[in-house]
C-alpha cells in the first residue's frame, strides 16, 4: 500500500511540476505587433511609392513595345504578300531581343522591390524580437509562440539537439 501511496504522491509531483512548467509559455501575434509599429506604416509607404514608380516604368517599356510592333505590322501589311514574310522574318529577331530586354526589366524591378522591403523590414523585425525577448526573459517565459503562424519565435529552455544527434549518430 505504501508503494501505491507512494507512486501516486510521486505522479501528482509530476503533474504539479509540469503544469507550473507550462506557466512559463507565451504567445502573441507577430503580424499585428508588426502592424502596430509606425516604423512598418512608413516602410510600406515607402515600398508602395517604390512598386508604382517601376510599374509606371514597365508600363512605359511596354506601350513604347506595343506601339513599335503595331507600327511594324502596318507597314509589313501594306507589302505584297511574297515580301511579308521575308519583312516579318527581318523583325522576328528583334522582336525576341525587345521581349527579352522587358522580361529582364521586370526581374530587376522585382529584385530592387525585394532589396528594399529587405532594407527596410529586417530593422523593424529585430526590433520587435529584441522586445519579444526582453519581456520574455523579464517575465520568465521559456518559449513564446507566434499565433499568426505556427513557429516559435523565442526559446530559452534546454536545446537537447546535440543528444538527440548523439542518440542518432550524427555529428
Amino acid at each position: 500500500m505504501k508503494k501505491i501511496t507512494f507512486v501516486f504522491l510521486l505522479t501528482v509531483f509530476a503533474g504539479v511540476f509540469q503544469l507550473a512548467k507550462a506557466q512559463n509559455i507565451a504567445h502573441l501575434n507577430s503580424i499585428e505587433l508588426l502592424n502596430l509599429m509606425p516604423e512598418k506604416k512608413s516602410a510600406d509607404d515607402q515600398l508602395k511609392t517604390l512598386a508604382d514608380q517601376k510599374k509606371a516604368e514597365l508600363k512605359k517599356q511596354e506601350d513604347a513595345f506595343t506601339a513599335k510592333y503595331q507600327k511594324i505590322q502596318e507597314e509589313i501589311a501594306k507589302k505584297p504578300q511574297a515580301e511579308q514574310e521575308k519583312e516579318f522574318q527581318k523583325y522576328q529577331e528583334e522582336f525576341q531581343k525587345d521581349n527579352q530586354n522587358l522580361l529582364a526589366l521586370r526581374e530587376t524591378a522585382a529584385k530592387e522591390l525585394e532589396k528594399k522591403q529587405d532594407d527596410l523590414y529586417d530593422p523593424i523585425t529585430k526590433k520587435a524580437q529584441n522586445a519579444v525577448n526582453d519581456v520574455a526573459k523579464a517575465k520568465g517565459y521559456l518559449y513564446v509562440f507566434d499565433t499568426s503562424q505556427p513557429s516559435l519565435i523565442y526559446a530559452a529552455g534546454p536545446n537537447i539537439l546535440d543528444e538527440v544527434k548523439a542518440k542518432l549518430g550524427l555529428k
